[in-house]
């Protein structure tokens, strides 16, 4: 089941300047049986980087205090969603930014507070575990290992681009 979408709008609404390219999610995904929440959340995750770094951040109080309010209560997909789709994705982008994740950090609520520090723990067991590149026991070929910081470099596509920084985080 979908998130509540009335709940998403508000998501949305908190930061009015991310209107017209929710409108272009919608327009791209109208007639869809259901609509794609993470990927718009994906898109909502890029816009508030991208604001951070350009010095827009007066949208900021107003959309981390919704996030804080949405999640005093949530549905298992509304928590779901703000959590691995908007939290994880912002902490991955903005792992390739030189400003890192914890300007953002900074900005949660309690509730908010501990989503955010569950997926980044979770994100880091994850890389030790990928670090460590052991093939599992029934991996008898060679196994091939993406590299994202390689990929960055070489790619031109902007929205490839977008894909590979909310997907990977680059780890210090």
């Amino acid at each position: 089941m979908p998130a509540n979408p009335e709940q998403v709008e508000q998501l949305v609404a908190a930061a009015p300047n991310f209107r017209s390219r929710w409108e272009q999610f919608l327009k791209d995904f109208e007639g869809d049986e259901a609509l794609p929440f993470f990927v718009g959340i994906s898109e909502l995750a890029h816009y508030v980087v991208d604001c951070y770094a350009q010095g827009v951040t007066a949208e900021f109080p107003k959309f981390f205090r919704t996030i804080e309010d949405l999640l005093q209560n949530p549905d298992p997909e509304l928590e779901n969603l703000i959590t691995v789709g908007l939290f994880e994705d912002i902490q991955n982008i903005a792992s390739h930014r030189d400003f890192g994740a914890a300007p953002f950090r900074a900005l949660l609520g309690p509730r908010s507070l501990v989503a955010w520090d569950e997926i980044d723990a979770y994100m880091i067991k994850v890389a030790a575990r990928t670090a460590t590149n052991e093939p599992r026991w029934w991996q008898f070929w060679r196994r091939i290992v993406f590299n994202a910081e390689k990929a960055l470099t070489q790619v031109e596509s902007p929205a490839l681009r977008k894909i590979i920084e909310s997907d990977y985080r680059k780890m210090k």
